[in-house]
């Protein structure tokens, strides 16, 4: 539903309803006969349409206020013709305003704002009084209330219940409270839940339509080269954006000291930076990508392939084109599913190297810690009044902090469900509202999950082909059938990516191979000695893979290695430490299944 349609709704509904708790967007600014104002001027508005007698807007900082004090009921004086009531103290908060129509009052707790309310909402003369109550900056919810705000609640629940229902007057309007939330947890459940005289009336972002008359309303004044050439486009970037999002970016683009390019001034409004590392890959960066990520990943081409494909994609503009027109979404989305240890996480470290020319880029989550259920909170923050909430979400603040990032999910099947609602709104909407309201972009974002779904089941022993398949097929009965979340699918595509079992002797020759080098390096560094290991002697290389488990992939190809080359020759270098010197050799040597080692050349 867009804000205007929200907001013909609330228009209809005041009056109706004794109590309105507005929540979601209440901090934007919203069209109103060709003009924008904040929330309390429209609502004052609709108020006065509606003809309600007197309005009043009350906050914890300037406590009640509005332009006839007078006419609240406040004292027993007021309400002799309504009931009989005995002395409450509340009257003196009002000795002095009972006799000026002054704007200032004494009423800033809410346990004294809602005894007015108590007063006033089920008042019998012909008065009608509208209350905004403007709780955005005030968390009153059931982890922050003491004894006393309980009783208050108490009363207010009572008060609605005592009203007196006369059909004569049935089509007349009520007087009415407007509460304005952020976010509906900032109120106690009890306060709203199962009550047929509340009503929650939740504010969504702008519609693109909604944004597009905003944006044509002041498209004179927007300050961009290609402003007319890129103003669908323009429209489609700022989704998620309010209005008053919006109205920044154009006073932004006014104020600039150069006029650009819309994409050139987004980067600077959003980063910064006039470019970005996106925009910075080139052609012939792009035709190096395979040869760049086999020198960190073995074995697994065809994962490589796919990638490439992916990344060709979010480097020409392309990626969802098909499926939206928004450019708010992640610029791509990997599923990565294999054997443990077949390079995954590694391949995900090369991307990041690739793309963004460092690894710091990476934001790593191990989904094993996020099993419980109220894990989402750890992503996104937990909510007002909960232990936590000053410091955020791991997620939302580690993009907000690293906007240009791959950010890799690893072992996603250990998540808790709750967290793919998450998932779903990243890859959908490409944002993610922290506990703060404060939404993050994930559109620079390149997001990755991983998987070991089906390791336990698929056989080594398959074709390659039949591998990938039953990979694949695995992922799908997981999503579909044991966590019923098959949209989840729809929103991988065909970009879920198997990974082969590291069979192939050359292949694990080649990872022992890439392994050794820091190793001989790392000798000669601290020794000046020279390690050489004669991997084309079959014998010497059975050796260091004996111990490898093909199940538990490359991983286990280099747990191997420490086995059967770090360990001993440890011991070899240690044994012969006093007599060592600078420009020895040290070579590999078969003694029976297992490797030995001697010195050669000059020593």
């Amino acid at each position: 539903m867009s804000v205007k349609k929200q907001l013909e709704q609330l228009k209809n509904i005041i009056g109706i309803k004794k109590v309105i708790i507005l929540e979601g967007n209440v901090d934007d600014i919203y069209e109103l006969e060709g003009r924008y104002v904040n929330v309390h001027e429209y609502l004052k508005t609709v108020f006065n349409e509606k003809n309600f007698s007197d309005i009043f807007i009350y906050d914890t900082n300037s406590g009640l206020r509005g332009s006839k004090m007078s006419s609240l009921i406040l004292t027993n004086e007021d309400k002799k013709a309504a009931s009989n009531t005995s002395y409450n103290e509340f009257e003196e908060l009002f000795e002095n305003n009972k006799q000026t129509d002054d704007s200032s009052s004494e009423v800033r707790k809410p346990i004294d704002f809602f005894k007015v309310l108590n007063k006033n909402l089920n008042r019998e003369d012909d008065k009608t009084i509208g209350f905004i109550a403007d709780y955005t900056n005030f968390v009153f919810n059931e982890q922050s209330m003491d004894i006393e705000d309980r009783f208050v609640l108490t009363e207010f629940s009572k008060t609605l219940k005592e009203f007196k229902f006369v059909i004569s007057r049935i089509d007349e309007l009520t007087s009415c409270v407007i509460f304005i939330t952020k976010k509906i947890n900032q109120l106690p459940p009890s306060f709203y839940l199962d009550n047929p005289e509340i009503l929650i009336s939740t504010l969504p972002k702008p519609s693109r339509e909604e944004r597009k008359q905003f944006l044509s309303t002041v498209k004179v004044r927007i300050s961009l080269i290609d402003v007319n050439e890129e103003f669908e486009n323009i429209v489609d970037a700022t989704e998620g954006w309010t209005i008053k999002e919006l109205s920044h970016f154009v006073k932004f683009t006014c104020n600039f000291r150069q006029t650009l390019t819309f994409a050139n001034m987004m980067n600077i409004y959003k980063y910064g930076d006039k470019v970005s590392p996106w925009e910075e890959l080139n052609y012939e960066k792009m035709l190096s990508i395979k040869s760049e990520l086999s020198k960190r990943v073995i074995g697994q081409d065809d994962a490589i392939e796919k990638v490439t494909r992916v990344i060709y994609k979010a480097f020409t503009g392309l990626t969802g084109i098909t499926y939206s027109a928004s450019r708010s979404k992640p610029k791509g989305t990997l599923f990565f599913v294999g054997p443990t240890g077949t390079g995954k996480t590694e391949l995900a470290k090369a991307i990041t190297k690739f793309l963004f020319n460092d690894e710091a880029n990476l934001i790593r989550f191990d989904m094993s810690e996020y099993g419980q259920d109220n894990a989402d909170q750890k992503l996104i923050g937990a909510p007002p009044g909960y232990v936590g909430f000053e410091g955020g979400g791991q997620l939302t603040n580690a993009v907000k902090e690293k906007p240009f990032s791959v950010v890799l999910f690893d072992e996603i099947e250990k998540a808790s469900p709750k967290i793919f609602d998450k998932f779903l709104q990243i890859l959908e909407d490409g944002r993610l509202t922290d506990n703060t309201g404060q939404t993050i972009s994930f559109s620079e974002t390149f997001i990755i999950f991983t998987s070991n779904i089906g390791a336990a089941d698929v056989s080594p022993n398959q074709s390659k082909e039949e591998i990938f398949k039953d990979f694949i097929k695995k992922v799908h009965n997981h999503f579909t059938n044991e966590l019923n979340r098959p949209e989840l699918l729809g929103r991988f595509g065909n970009n879920i990516v198997p990974f082969n079992f590291i069979k192939d002797v050359s292949m694990k020759a080649a990872i022992i191979k890439q392994k050794i080098r820091p190793l001989q390096m790392a000798i000669y560094e601290k020794y000046k000695v020279e390690l050489h290991i004669d991997l084309s002697n079959p014998t010497i290389l059975s050796i260091l893979l004996k111990d490898a488990d093909e199940r538990r992939g490359g991983r286990d190809v280099v747990n191997s290695l420490e086995s059967n080359l770090v360990d001993p020759l440890s011991e070899f270098i240690f044994e012969n430490l006093p007599s060592m010197k600078p420009g020895s050799k040290i070579k590999t040597i078969d003694t029976t299944n297992k490797l030995g080692f001697q010195f050669y050349g000059e020593y």
